[in-house]
């Protein structure tokens, strides 16, 4: 056999299938260099009030999403991270966007520490705040790569996304409210002040 023959089949094999659902992001023109793509998993969630969602059913598909990652009982960046998401809500006024802060503690974050930890920083609906299983928490953090053994050990982190483009940003989680607002209008298309 020839070797251009030999090649092309090893490309063949080597490069991963991809699933049919996915397959129309393929097709798009190709997104910036800033950004990323991720199968996000249709975990079981607790809301702070106490209300079971599917994660990216409930509160993912088809929006324009900021999250960030957090833990009710961190006293480093957590509560600076909380009060920048807080922030964010009132920069963001009427924009439909929705904000997800997600614990990455889950056994020790129910749904109760949730609400007062959200309640002290002033959130507004809109914003869902949501705790789980671990093996369900861990399963998402991974499908992200944000996931770490070692809650107090995390980087903060704010994803922005527009799930229906297929598009993701990773931005640094301490980051100026303002600027994490500019990264979600640039995402979304849609001009300040609307």
């Amino acid at each position: 056999m020839n070797r251009p023959f030999l090649l092309l089949c090893a490309l063949a094999i080597a490069v991963p299938a991809v699933s049919q659902e996915h397959h129309h992001h393929l097709m798009a023109a190709p997104p910036p260099a800033a950004s990323r793509t991720y199968t996000i998993p249709d975990v079981p969630m607790l809301t702070a009030t106490g209300q079971q969602v599917h994660f990216y059913t409930d509160l993912v598909k088809g929006r324009v999403v900021v999250m960030n990652f957090i833990f009710t009982s961190c006293t480093t960046i957590c509560p600076t991270m909380g009060a920048t998401f807080a922030r964010v809500q009132r920069l963001l006024g009427t924009r439909n966007v929705a904000m997800i802060s997600v614990s990455i503690d889950p056994t020790v974050d129910t749904p109760e520490r949730l609400a007062v930890w959200s309640k002290r920083l002033g959130a507004k609906p809109g914003w869902t705040l949501v705790t789980g299983a671990k093996t369900d928490v861990d399963r998402l953090l991974k499908s992200l790569g944000l996931f770490n053994a070692d809650p107090a050990a995390h980087s903060p982190v704010v994803l922005v996304g527009d799930e229906k483009m297929g598009r993701w940003e990773r931005i640094d989680g301490l980051a100026a409210p303002s600027s994490i607002v500019a990264v979600i209008d640039r995402m979304s298309g849609e001009e300040k002040g609307k």
